[in-house]
């Protein structure tokens, strides 16, 4: 395994550990900053390991930038320069352009708690959703359907199969 999969593995195993605390939490549903603070922290590291994948991908594509200067735009252009495309390449850059993608979705309240605010949450008391905790779209004002637990975990499977994927058709170019 190479640094920057360990690196990559490494960024997706904090996000679980974040997630795994979120979901233990004492006082659930509370919206204190343990809360608060786990669900950037897990964002976080959930992007880092997108931006750790984007360093290995670097590599096996050849795409031969500085570490400093990878990301998706700079590789893309990179392989162009050599009049190469790469299918890899293509489809994260069609993510980041879906705006109804689990990853564009996830990227957008990331970028939120890292430079506007918290994510707006709705707290359920009662109920069958008793203790629940939803994020709520700053745009729309519309509540997600499943939890934020089972949200983050969506997305942190969706990044993993991601990535998983990803690695092994970047490995058979």
């Amino acid at each position: 395994m190479t640094p920057q999969e360990e690196r990559t593995n490494q960024k997706l195993r904090f996000a679980i550990l974040h997630l795994d605390e979120l979901k233990n939490q004492l006082l659930p549903a509370s919206g204190n900053d343990f809360e608060r603070s786990h669900h950037e922290a897990f964002l976080t590291q959930l992007f880092g390991s997108y931006d750790a994948f984007l360093q290995e991908l670097n590599i096996l594509l050849d795409c031969g930038l500085n570490e400093r200067g990878v990301n998706l735009k700079n590789m893309l252009t990179a392989l162009n320069k050599k009049n190469v495309s790469s299918s890899v390449l293509d489809e994260l850059s069609k993510l980041n352009c879906d705006s109804n993608s689990w990853f564009r979705e996830a990227k957008e309240y990331r970028n939120r708690i890292m430079h506007i605010a918290s994510i707006p949450l709705a707290f359920h008391l009662g109920g069958p959703n008793d203790g629940k905790v939803a994020i709520i779209n700053p745009q729309t004002r519309i509540e997600h359907k499943v939890d934020i637990e089972g949200t983050f975990a969506l997305w942190l499977l969706s990044m993993e199969q991601l990535i998983c994927r990803l690695r092994v058709n970047a490995s058979l170019l």
